[in-house]
């Protein structure tokens, strides 16, 4: 069942590579300038020597169609848990 929330698309070293949902623009940025995501991401980037953004500072922007697409492809398969924030890594859902 779908919610009212829509997706986006956080771009690291200028390709999409994290995808999630929120209820609008506010509440995305709100998650990305969250310390705790910041760690993660930078630690997920660290991990594969993948650069971040050159300001260090993270923007989320609406999902393109295919990136959607994708990101509700995850998200079908973890349906039945509501109460959880899921953020899907774009790169190993496209390598399929």
């Amino acid at each position: 069942m779908r919610t009212g929330k829509q997706i986006f698309v956080l771009d690291v070293a200028d390709e999409p590579t994290f995808a999630f949902e929120a209820d609008g623009e506010a509440t995305a940025e709100a998650l990305l300038q969250s310390p705790w995501f910041a760690l993660a991401v930078a630690d997920f980037c660290a991990k594969r020597d993948k650069a971040l953004n050159e300001n260090g500072r993270f923007f989320a922007r609406p999902a393109t169609e295919a990136e959607a697409s994708l990101y509700r492809t995850l998200a079908d398969e973890f349906a039945e848990v509501t109460d959880r924030l899921l953020i899907a890594h774009l790169t190993d859902l496209s390598s399929d």
